[in-house]
């Protein structure tokens, strides 16, 4: 799909086309409820970003982490004081540029340097493979061929750009329900439960569009959970975080409140933030100073995404005007992430270290899924880390503005 069809669905929206009647719902959670839905039985597996109760849950889950972890260390005859160091990954949105993230795991792998990471987080592409990534380099394969051997039909279907005026989409995401099914199973699940028991968490964000919240989904605890939706909701939630709005369908997501049934409408993550670590009001090092978790921290942040301004002409043309307008604001939003992120790493004690597609690959991007250009950018990543991944140690600019007092 050519990208100018994304952003002509914003600007269909931007405009107020409602004349056509919209699709049936159930109803959306009221807002005077909205914090106290939940999913029947699965209470426990988010997080609304914002929310007090949920945020100080959210700290007790992190906490809970240590001792888990200890009892694994123990079992395994290794030592538990101090914990060894852990390692965090960060996987951001970028549609098919993700093939540069799953290169430069693979790459990684390859050079023997890649580590275990207790906690890995994506939204939108990287929600697609943050799973994969949690669990390590058995299944770099798979990575490999989700990001350079899967064609756009096998992910999308297009519905023809009339049904931006009469439906919620116009490109159908079943053929990737269909291989999610394919490769997310019991037994996956089964796996990443596994890690879980070890102290690890893999965690996914999409956004309450109805609600306007970002939500962080713990999937280690779904998994762990055993509950007979947990498969199914496993894909929703990662079809949800990679839910273009408008371009691909939202998912639905049925909750209670107040003993009443209603539907959440979740879309792609990226709409509230292009990458994500652990909310700044997450006080990790205090958490680990007084629950026992203290040790070195190391994050890794891997931007499917060029951080540089990248120079196009700009055709007087409304749809390329509003395309780069908004390419621009998501380029943006995606560094003010890494700003945040950042300054909340330093004030934790945690290393950062951040990689982005660089600023000189220039392979051609005629569409949404090219193929050709996936495997170009799969490929530079993969060269990049197998020679050593050059991680930078601030985001863009970050110096020139705020001087060179900043940690190296």
């Amino acid at each position: 799909m050519p990208r100018s069809w994304f952003w002509m669905l914003w600007l269909v929206v931007g405009l107020g086309l409602s004349a056509c009647s919209s699709l049936p719902r159930h109803h959306a959670v009221p807002a005077a409820l909205v914090d106290q839905a939940d999913i029947p039985g699965l209470k426990e597996v988010r997080y609304i970003v914002g929310d007090a109760p949920d945020m100080a849950r959210l700290s007790r889950d992190v906490a809970d982490t240590w001792p888990r972890e200890r009892a694994w260390l123990q079992s395994q005859g290794r030592p538990t004081e101090p914990l060894p160091p852990s390692h965090i990954l960060a996987l951001s949105g970028g549609g098919d540029k993700g093939a540069f993230g799953a290169g430069l795991l693979n790459g990684w792998t390859a050079a023997g340097t890649r580590p275990e990471f207790l906690l890995v987080t994506g939204i939108s592409t990287g929600a697609l493979i943050a799973p994969f990534a949690f669990l390590g380099p058995k299944y770099d394969g798979k990575l490999k061929q989700l990001y350079t051997n899967t064609s756009p039909k096998e992910l999308v279907r297009l519905r023809g750009i009339l049904a931006a005026l009469t439906q919620d989409h116009v490109a159908d995401t079943a053929p990737l329900r269909d291989l999610l099914r394919k490769h997310i199973d019991q037994a996956f699940l089964d796996e990443i439960a596994t890690e879980y028991r070890k102290g690890r968490e893999l965690w996914i964000s999409t956004t309450n569009l109805d609600a306007r919240q970002r939500v962080i989904w713990n999937m280690t605890k779904l998994a762990a959970s055993r509950h007979p939706r947990a498969v199914d909701l496993f894909h929703d939630i990662m079809l949800a975080s990679a839910a273009i709005p408008g371009a691909f369908p939202p998912v639905m997501i049925e909750v209670e409140a107040d003993g009443k049934s209603y539907h959440e409408m979740h879309v792609d993550g990226g709409a509230m933030a292009q990458v994500f670590v652990y909310p700044p009001n997450l006080h990790l090092a205090e958490l680990a100073k007084t629950g026992g978790g203290t040790r070195q921290r190391h994050l890794y942040v891997v931007m499917n995404a060029r951080i540089d301004p990248e120079w196009a002409e700009t055709e007087r043309r409304v749809f390329s005007i509003a395309s780069r307008a908004i390419s621009s604001m998501i380029n943006t939003q995606g560094i003010g992430d890494l700003y945040r992120i950042y300054l909340t790493a330093e004030r934790d004690d945690v290393s950062f270290r951040l990689a982005y597609i660089p600023a000189d690959f220039a392979h051609p991007h005629n569409e949404e899924f090219d193929s050709a250009f996936m495997k170009a950018l799969y490929a530079r990543g993969y060269g990049m880390a197998l020679q050593g991944y050059p991680w930078h140690t601030q985001p863009p600019g970050f110096e020139e503005e705020f001087g060179k007092g900043a940690r190296k």
